[in-house]
Protein backbone atom coordinates (compact mmCIF):
# COMPACT_ATOMS: atom_id res chain seq x y z
CA UNK A 1 0.00 0.00 0.00
CA UNK A 2 2.31 2.76 -0.66
CA UNK A 3 0.12 5.49 -1.40
CA UNK A 4 -1.29 5.14 2.07
CA UNK A 5 0.75 7.89 3.16
CA UNK A 6 0.13 9.99 0.48
CA UNK A 7 -4.05 9.69 1.44
CA UNK A 8 -3.28 10.05 4.96
CA UNK A 9 -1.16 13.53 4.73
CA UNK A 10 -3.99 14.59 2.22
CA UNK A 11 -6.67 13.84 4.44
CA UNK A 12 -4.90 15.59 7.44
CA UNK A 13 -3.69 18.64 5.16
CA UNK A 14 -7.75 19.24 4.19
CA UNK A 15 -8.84 18.47 7.80
CA UNK A 16 -6.10 21.25 9.19
CA UNK A 17 -7.46 23.68 6.08
CA UNK A 18 -10.87 23.56 7.11
CA UNK A 19 -10.86 23.89 10.91
CA UNK A 20 -11.54 27.32 10.94
CA UNK A 21 -14.96 26.41 8.68
CA UNK A 22 -15.80 23.79 10.99
CA UNK A 23 -15.51 26.47 13.99
CA UNK A 24 -16.75 28.99 12.48
CA UNK A 25 -19.84 26.53 11.58
CA UNK A 26 -20.43 24.85 15.01
CA UNK A 27 -20.34 28.42 16.30
CA UNK A 28 -22.76 29.65 14.35
CA UNK A 29 -25.38 26.63 14.75
CA UNK A 30 -24.10 27.16 18.53
CA UNK A 31 -23.89 30.56 19.92
CA UNK A 32 -23.02 31.56 22.62
CA UNK A 33 -23.45 28.08 23.65
CA UNK A 34 -20.18 26.39 26.18
CA UNK A 35 -20.83 23.10 24.46
CA UNK A 36 -19.66 24.55 20.79
CA UNK A 37 -15.85 23.33 21.90
CA UNK A 38 -17.21 19.70 22.27
CA UNK A 39 -19.23 19.31 19.50
CA UNK A 40 -15.45 20.79 17.45
CA UNK A 41 -13.50 18.06 19.27
CA UNK A 42 -15.98 15.19 18.62
CA UNK A 43 -16.79 15.93 14.96
CA UNK A 44 -12.66 16.05 14.50
CA UNK A 45 -12.43 12.54 16.40
CA UNK A 46 -15.59 11.57 14.33
CA UNK A 47 -13.82 13.03 11.29
CA UNK A 48 -10.85 10.97 11.81
CA UNK A 49 -12.31 8.02 12.83
CA UNK A 50 -14.43 7.96 9.02
CA UNK A 51 -11.20 9.14 7.21
CA UNK A 52 -11.49 5.90 5.46
CA UNK A 53 -14.99 6.40 4.28
CA UNK A 54 -14.23 9.84 2.62
CA UNK A 55 -13.56 9.76 -0.84
CA UNK A 56 -10.21 12.33 -1.87
CA UNK A 57 -11.55 14.81 -4.73
CA UNK A 58 -14.88 15.20 -3.10
CA UNK A 59 -16.20 18.02 -1.65
CA UNK A 60 -14.21 17.43 1.89
CA UNK A 61 -16.48 20.87 3.39
CA UNK A 62 -19.31 19.32 2.96
CA UNK A 63 -18.49 15.87 4.12
CA UNK A 64 -16.92 17.19 7.27
CA UNK A 65 -20.36 19.94 7.84
CA UNK A 66 -23.02 16.92 7.59
CA UNK A 67 -21.06 15.49 10.50
CA UNK A 68 -20.99 18.52 12.31
CA UNK A 69 -24.68 18.70 11.66
CA UNK A 70 -25.50 15.59 13.39
CA UNK A 71 -23.33 16.23 16.37
CA UNK A 72 -25.25 19.70 16.92
CA UNK A 73 -28.60 17.66 16.23
CA UNK A 74 -28.14 15.02 18.59
CA UNK A 75 -26.58 17.54 21.03
CA UNK A 76 -29.62 19.67 20.42
CA UNK A 77 -31.96 16.34 20.99
CA UNK A 78 -30.04 15.60 24.82
CA UNK A 79 -30.53 19.02 25.73
CA UNK A 80 -34.31 18.95 25.09
CA UNK A 81 -34.48 15.48 26.42
CA UNK A 82 -32.71 16.86 29.55
CA UNK A 83 -34.99 20.86 29.36
CA UNK A 84 -31.36 22.43 29.25
CA UNK A 85 -32.36 24.42 26.41
CA UNK A 86 -35.73 25.78 25.19
CA UNK A 87 -34.80 26.40 21.63
CA UNK A 88 -37.80 25.12 18.89
CA UNK A 89 -36.68 22.80 16.31
CA UNK A 90 -37.12 25.37 14.24
CA UNK A 91 -34.80 27.90 15.48
CA UNK A 92 -32.21 24.91 15.03
CA UNK A 93 -33.00 24.35 11.60
CA UNK A 94 -32.91 28.26 10.55
CA UNK A 95 -29.34 28.33 12.35
CA UNK A 96 -28.05 25.71 10.49
CA UNK A 97 -29.47 27.01 7.23
CA UNK A 98 -27.56 30.25 8.01
CA UNK A 99 -24.51 28.68 9.13
CA UNK A 100 -23.61 27.33 5.78
CA UNK A 101 -24.34 30.15 4.09
CA UNK A 102 -21.84 32.11 6.14
CA UNK A 103 -19.28 29.64 6.41
CA UNK A 104 -19.67 29.45 2.24
CA UNK A 105 -19.36 33.11 1.96
CA UNK A 106 -16.19 33.41 5.30
CA UNK A 107 -14.12 31.29 3.19
CA UNK A 108 -14.70 32.81 0.08
CA UNK A 109 -13.76 35.62 1.52
CA UNK A 110 -10.71 34.97 3.73
CA UNK A 111 -9.43 33.00 -0.32
CA UNK A 112 -9.98 36.14 -1.51
CA UNK A 113 -8.20 38.12 1.42
CA UNK A 114 -5.47 36.25 1.35
CA UNK A 115 -5.05 36.09 -2.38
CA UNK A 116 -4.83 39.71 -2.63
CA UNK A 117 -2.52 39.74 0.76
CA UNK A 118 0.01 37.39 -1.23
CA UNK A 119 0.08 39.42 -4.01
CA UNK A 120 0.73 42.27 -1.90
CA UNK A 121 4.39 40.19 -0.54
CA UNK A 122 7.40 41.42 -2.11
CA UNK A 123 8.54 38.64 -5.14
CA UNK A 124 10.96 36.84 -3.09
CA UNK A 125 8.70 36.45 0.12
CA UNK A 126 5.68 35.05 -2.30
CA UNK A 127 7.80 32.43 -3.95
CA UNK A 128 8.48 30.90 -0.41
CA UNK A 129 5.40 30.87 0.12
CA UNK A 130 3.92 29.53 -2.75
CA UNK A 131 7.13 26.82 -2.87
CA UNK A 132 6.65 26.40 0.81
CA UNK A 133 2.58 25.81 0.63
CA UNK A 134 1.17 25.63 -2.66
CA UNK A 135 4.10 23.41 -3.96
CA UNK A 136 4.33 21.68 -0.80
CA UNK A 137 8.30 21.63 -0.59
CA UNK A 138 9.49 20.65 2.47
CA UNK A 139 10.90 23.68 5.05
CA UNK A 140 14.38 22.28 4.16
CA UNK A 141 13.78 22.13 0.33
CA UNK A 142 12.98 25.33 0.13
CA UNK A 143 16.20 26.28 2.34
CA UNK A 144 18.29 24.41 -0.12
CA UNK A 145 16.81 25.77 -3.38
CA UNK A 146 16.86 29.68 -1.86
CA UNK A 147 20.40 28.69 -0.51
CA UNK A 148 19.53 29.00 2.58
CA UNK A 149 20.05 27.29 6.43
CA UNK A 150 16.56 25.87 7.42
CA UNK A 151 16.80 27.19 10.52
CA UNK A 152 17.53 31.39 9.06
CA UNK A 153 14.55 30.46 7.00
CA UNK A 154 11.59 28.94 9.62
CA UNK A 155 11.83 32.37 11.75
CA UNK A 156 11.65 34.63 7.32
CA UNK A 157 8.47 32.07 6.99
CA UNK A 158 6.61 32.59 10.48
CA UNK A 159 7.16 36.24 9.87
CA UNK A 160 5.22 36.45 6.60
CA UNK A 161 3.04 33.97 7.89
CA UNK A 162 2.09 36.63 10.73
CA UNK A 163 2.41 39.68 8.19
CA UNK A 164 -0.16 37.67 5.96
CA UNK A 165 -2.63 36.69 8.97
CA UNK A 166 -2.78 40.31 9.23
CA UNK A 167 -3.16 41.30 6.06
CA UNK A 168 -6.22 39.27 5.90
CA UNK A 169 -7.66 39.77 9.56
CA UNK A 170 -7.46 43.57 8.08
CA UNK A 171 -9.23 42.94 5.11
CA UNK A 172 -12.18 40.54 6.32
CA UNK A 173 -12.67 43.38 8.91
CA UNK A 174 -12.82 45.89 6.72
CA UNK A 175 -15.12 43.51 4.39
CA UNK A 176 -17.46 42.84 7.71
CA UNK A 177 -17.45 46.90 8.61
CA UNK A 178 -18.91 47.69 4.98
CA UNK A 179 -21.35 45.30 5.02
Amino acid sequence: MPNRPDIEQTFVQLLVGHQAALNAYVYSMLPGSPDADDVVQEVNALVWKKRGEFEIGTNFKQWIFSIAKFKVMALWRDHKRQKVWAMPEETLTKLMEDATHICDNEGDIRQEALRECIQQLSEKERGLILSRYMQGNSLQEVADTVGRKADNLKGTMHRIRLSLRACVSGKISVWRATT
